[in-house]
């Protein structure tokens, strides 16, 4: 379990921000995931003090780095966004590397999986109470986000309502999880068709995403003048 006060306030952007609260932070949290290769593990991190916290689920990205990929990485991000009043929960997705699991054929990157956890998480949000020391009964589950970063932000646009048609078999997934009621997709994979590279389609071969069926309300950041070979 970890403590801290964290002090980052935006100054540097000049955006006005709620002075930070100190935080904790709780891990692993183990979910029991029926059928799932290994049990769901999660990290936890939440503000001390303050009732009815809006909650953030936050899915990794897929970078080379073992530990970022996994409920490890992102301090920044989720302390700051716990600091300033919400609950942040973290799952490694079973394609980390972290995990070393390979992905069954048609199913690279584990990605239906992970939008599955994140439903999972929702599920049992009273195991994730009962199992954080002092989060019983404090969170708002009214007020549920995704967030997703590079390959979670796949995962948050699926769960926002975005569909995807494997152009191998045209097998189409569309299950928007509407307990979510907002998102932010930071660098996600962005358009497929023709629009994705010949790398790209190596990587993601399942991909062809139709972001017009996502109607829940996210903000979408990305980079115009990066070029990435996806």
């Amino acid at each position: 379990m970890h403590t801290g006060n964290h002090t980052r306030i935006g100054a540097a952007a000049k955006i006005p921000v709620n002075p930070p609260k100190p935080i904790m932070s709780f891990s692993p949290v183990v979910l029991p995931a029926l059928g799932r290769p290994v049990d769901l593990q999660l990290r936890v991190t939440v503000p001390s003090t303050g009732e009815a916290l809006p909650i953030i689920l936050l899915s990794h990205g897929q970078g080379r780095s073992n530990s970022l990929s996994s409920l490890e990485g992102y301090a920044p991000l989720y302390e700051f966004w716990a600091a300033h009043g919400f609950a942040v929960l973290q799952p490694t997705h079973l394609s980390s590397g972290f995990l070393g699991l390979e992905a069954p054929p048609g199913q690279e990157l584990f990605w239906q999986e992970r939008a599955l956890d994140m439903v999972r998480i929702l599920d049992h949000l009273d195991s994730v109470e009962t199992t954080v020391p002092g989060l019983t009964g404090r969170l708002d589950r009214t007020r549920v986000a995704v967030a997703g970063h590079s390959a979670g932000g796949l995962t948050a646009t699926m769960l926002l309502g975005a569909s995807n048609t494997d152009p191998r078999d045209g097998s189409k997934w569309y299950k928007p999880e509407t307990r979510i009621k907002a998102g932010i997709v930071l660098a996600g994979v962005g358009n497929g068709g023709t629009d994705i590279s010949d790398s790209g389609k190596s990587r993601v071969p399942f991909y062809d995403a139709d972001f017009s069926t996502m109607a829940t309300p996210a903000l979408v950041v990305y980079g115009d003048e990066d070029l990435v070979p996806i």
